[in-house]
């Protein structure tokens, strides 16, 4: 589920970088090799921070997140569903269970870096299901959720050539494989699409 913070305007500039640093918060090994492999396994579009202070993106663990952190820091919480909703009331970017999938952590910071609150689906009473019956995102290669983030940016095939280290004719391909999959008329409307149906799977 996605949905506007207050503050999106401040922090839609992340979105721009050609590459998200991203800081990795948490205290069970498990879940931070998971996250730390989700980083390192994107590395045209995700970096891992030197530091809290160097990064555009924290995941953190509820621990870490009741520490101070910089404000304008957009904190995606791993957390059990019950403290979830309250994550969200405290102001962070977001918020998944400890069961989150590879791509769904992968969009939770694309969408963080972008400005949107990611939840997990139907925490949040208050947000507007924009999207019912809409049905799911549909399943995407690896390269293509690549591209996929690259669209959001809103790079060119020429730019999505050089930034994935492949054809610009390969970048076509997998544009419009990926605006086939979504059903969409163009790549704007596959990226409004996959932002919308994206909160099925965050």
């Amino acid at each position: 589920m996605l949905r506007l913070p207050k503050d999106r305007d401040r922090r839609f500039s992340i979105a721009q970088q050609e590459r998200i640093a991203v800081a990795i918060a948490i205290a069970d090994g498990d879940l931070r090799g998971r996250a730390l492999r989700v980083v390192t396994g994107c590395e045209q579009r995700l970096m891992v921070a030197a530091d809290i202070e160097s990064a555009d993106v924290v995941i953190a663990d509820t621990l870490a997140a009741e520490r101070s952190l910089p404000p304008e820091l957009p904190v995606i919480v791993i957390a059990e569903r019950r403290f979830i909703v309250d994550a969200l009331r405290r102001g962070y970017a977001g918020a998944l269970l400890p069961s989150f999938s590879d791509i769904k952590l992968r969009l939770a910071i694309e969408a963080a870096a972008h400005g949107l609150i990611c939840t997990e689906a139907h925490v949040d009473p208050t947000f507007d299901d924009e999207a019912d019956g809409e049905g799911s995102l549909p399943e995407l290669t690896l390269r293509e959720v690549e591209v996929l983030q690259q669209l959001i940016t809103g790079a060119s095939n020429k730019e999505i050539a050089r930034r994935l280290d492949i054809s610009i004719h390969t970048a076509k391909f997998h544009v419009a494989s990926i605006v086939g999959k979504l059903g969409a008329s163009g790549r704007t409307e596959a990226v409004a699409r996959a932002m919308r149906l994206a909160r099925s799977m965050i």
